[in-house]
C-alpha cells in the first residue's frame, strides 16, 4: 500500500514538472521546395474552343471567297464555314495572295489554317497538308494547310475527321456549284467586283450622312430583306429595312415610298436608337451590337435585357457573353448574323 502511495506521489510530481516546463519545440527545419514550372497542357483544339474563333486565310478569287448575291460565298469559304460551324467556332477569314507570307504566318502562329488553290502544291516539312479529292479537270490543287505538331494531333485529327465525312457527303456537290465541266462558272454574279447589291451607291450616300460604315448598313438590309424593296412581312414590316407601320409614319414614308426614302427612314431610326442607348456603353463596337439588338427587338426589350444581365452579375454594357444571354433567340441570331456578314463585307468590298 505504501508502495502505491509513493508511486502516486511521484507521478503527481512528475506531472506538475511537465506542466510548469512544457517541452521546447524543435527548431524549424527550412525546407527547400523546388518551384514547379507551369506546364501548358492545352491542345490546339482546347485553345480554339477557349478562344471561340478559327483564324484562316485564303487566296483571292471567285472560286475561293467573294460576295455572291449579297452574301459571302466561294468554294473554300463554304468548306471553312461548314467546318467552323461543326466545331462551334466563329470563322475569321481574310485574304492574302502571297503564299510565302501565309506560310510565314502559319509558322509564327498568327493564323490557324491556310486554304489555298495551288497551280503546284509545294510541300514544306513544317506543315500538315489536306489535299481535297476533286476532279482533275481544273488543273489546280485545292488544299488546306496547318502547322505540323507531332506531339499534338488534336487539330489535324479534327480536320481529317470532318473532311472524311464532308468528302463522302457533299464535297463534289459544293465543287460543281462553282465549276461546270472543270471550268469556273461564268454567270453574272461572278463577274461583279466590289459590289454587294444594286443599291450600293444609295446605301453609301445615306450612310455617309451619319458616319456609318455603309457595309454595316448593307448587312442589316440583307438580313432584313435580301435587298427586296417591296418585301412585306406577315407582321406588316415593309421595304428594304423592314420598318413597321408606326415607324414608317413617324419618318414620313409609306408603302409607295422610293428606295431612297426607305433608306433615309431606316438610317434615322438607327441614329435615334444610338442616341437612346445609355452613355455608359462607351465602346463603339459594343454600341453597334446594342443598336442592332434594339433595331430587331425594340429599345425597351434591350434595356430590360441589360437590367436582367446586371441582376445576374453580368456587365450590362457588354453584349457578347453578357447581355445577349438575356434576350430572345431571334435577336441573338440577328446581331450575330449581321456582324458576321459585315466582317466578310469588310474583307471583300472597299
Amino acid at each position: 500500500m505504501k508502495l502505491i502511495s509513493h508511486l502516486f506521489i511521484y507521478f503527481c510530481c512528475l506531472l506538475a514538472m511537465v506542466s510548469c516546463h512544457p517541452p521546447v519545440p524543435p527548431e524549424p527545419v527550412e525546407m527547400v521546395v523546388e518551384e514547379e514550372l507551369p506546364v501548358d497542357t492545352m491542345t490546339v483544339i482546347d485553345r480554339l474552343e477557349e478562344e471561340g474563333t478559327l483564324v484562316a486565310v485564303t487566296n483571292l478569287g471567285p472560286v475561293n471567297y467573294r460576295i455572291l448575291y449579297g452574301h459571302p460565298a466561294g468554294f473554300h469559304f463554304d468548306l471553312l464555314d461548314d467546318f467552323s460551324e461543326i466545331m462551334g467556332l466563329n470563322l475569321q477569314l481574310s485574304i492574302n495572295d502571297s503564299l510565302e507570307d501565309c506560310f510565314q504566318r502559319l509558322r509564327n502562329g498568327d493564323i490557324d489554317l491556310y486554304a489555298g488553290t495551288f497551280d503546284t502544291l509545294i510541300y514544306d516539312s513544317l506543315f500538315h497538308y489536306f489535299p481535297l479529292e476533286l476532279p482533275a479537270e481544273t488543273g489546280k490543287t485545292f488544299a488546306w494547310v496547318i502547322l505540323d505538331r507531332d506531339n499534338d494531333t488534336s487539330f489535324s485529327s479534327a480536320i481529317q475527321l470532318w473532311l472524311d465525312d464532308f468528302q463522302k457527303k457533299q464535297l463534289r456537290k459544293t465543287f460543281y456549284s462553282y465549276f461546270n465541266g472543270g471550268k469556273l462558272k461564268r454567270d453574272s454574279a461572278f463577274k461583279v467586283t466590289n459590289r454587294i447589291s444594286q443599291y450600293d451607291a444609295m446605301i453609301r450616300a445615306e450612310a455617309k450622312k451619319t458616319g456609318w460604315d455603309w457595309r454595316l448598313l448593307a448587312s442589316i438590309i440583307y438580313q432584313e430583306s435580301h435587298f427586296k424593296p417591296d418585301l412585306e412581312s406577315d407582321k406588316g414590316a415593309f421595304g428594304l429595312m423592314q420598318l413597321m407601320p408606326v415607324t414608317m409614319e413617324r419618318y414620313g414614308i409609306d408603302y409607295d415610298s422610293p428606295v431612297e426614302d426607305q433608306l433615309e427612314a431606316g438610317v434615322k431610326l438607327l441614329s435615334y436608337l444610338n442616341r437612346e442607348l445609355p452613355e455608359s456603353i462607351t465602346d463603339s463596337l459594343e454600341r453597334i451590337n446594342f443598336i442592332l439588338a434594339s433595331y430587331n427587338a425594340g429599345m425597351g426589350n434591350v434595356l430590360e435585357a441589360r437590367r436582367r444581365a446586371e441582376k445576374h452579375g453580368k456587365n450590362p454594357d457588354i453584349w457578347i457573353d453578357n447581355v445577349e444571354f438575356y434576350t430572345t433567340k431571334q435577336t441573338y441570331f440577328f446581331v450575330k448574323e449581321v456582324t458576321k456578314r459585315y466582317s466578310h463585307y469588310k474583307n471583300l468590298i472597299e
